[in-house]
């Protein structure tokens, strides 16, 4: 009788370890930190040899890979380089950009930390738990045209990335959402614009709600769009000219 009673608890046992896993939070594959990603910006040029891109015109590299000649932006391509596209000041233009993974609103009540969520907070009150991606973007020495450029620019730009999110659904556990798209708008003043919003502020805009505390979001795309609507500047690194 003991025997078989040791048997059921283990069984019990089991059952119970297995329903944990099953609803356990974070269960795939992910690194145990990558919580900023950062970058500077660089010119996006039309690609060479690619599908939509521009075909190789009979250049190679002096290790003989082929080549477009000369370079094309998107805003030469689209024939906007004379009439208002964007352009680099190259003696003092810069562009970064980050995410930072972020706190939206956690169980405890501490004094600083984010508000308390359903059901942690009173009477069952406030958003359920969440995270939330901080997205900053900053341009300075930014030009138009006409010409080769030498008017600060002014306009309204967009932010435009693609992504694509694997978490921890608060209703259905682990999954991986279809790629999505989602454009931030900003503003053009003077050559500069900066821009500070979040994912959770975009999600909850279309009545969705923020982010669960565990998500992995990659990078599918990230372009900077300008006052033309042509891609103007992707995530990158320049390695300097020689002085």
């Amino acid at each position: 009788m003991k025997k078989h009673l040791l048997v059921a608890l283990a069984a019990v046992f089991v059952v119970g370890m297995a329903a944990s896993a099953a609803h356990a939070q974070c269960a795939f594959e992910h690194p145990k930190k990558a919580g900023k990603l950062q970058s500077n910006l660089v010119q996006a040029f039309v690609s060479c040899g690619n599908p939509g891109g521009n075909t190789s015109n009979g250049n190679t590299t002096e290790g003989g890979v082929p080549a477009c000649k000369p370079p094309e932006t998107y805003s030469q391509k689209a024939l906007n380089d004379s009439s208002g596209g964007w352009k680099w000041d190259e003696l003092s233009a810069q562009g970064k950009l980050s995410f930072q993974a972020k706190k939206a609103c956690t169980g405890k009540t501490s004094p600083g930390a984010p508000p308390p969520c359903s059901p942690s907070s009173p009477l069952n009150q406030g958003p359920p738990p969440s995270a939330d991606l901080a997205i900053k973007l900053q341009l300075k020495g930014i030009l138009q045209g006409p010409g080769a450029g030498t008017t600060p620019a002014t306009g309204t730009g967009i932010l435009a990335t693609v992504a694509r999110a694997t978490l921890n659904d608060r209703m259905n556990g682990d999954m991986t959402v279809v790629d999505f798209p989602a454009g931030f708008g900003f503003a053009m003043t003077d050559g500069k614009a900066k821009l500070q919003t979040s994912a959770d502020a975009l999600l909850n805009g279309i009545g969705q709600p923020g982010l669960p505390p565990c998500t992995s979001i990659e990078v599918v795309s990230i372009r900077v769009i300008d006052s033309k609507g042509d891609t103007f500047a992707v995530m990158g690194t320049l390695l300097p000219p020689t002085s």
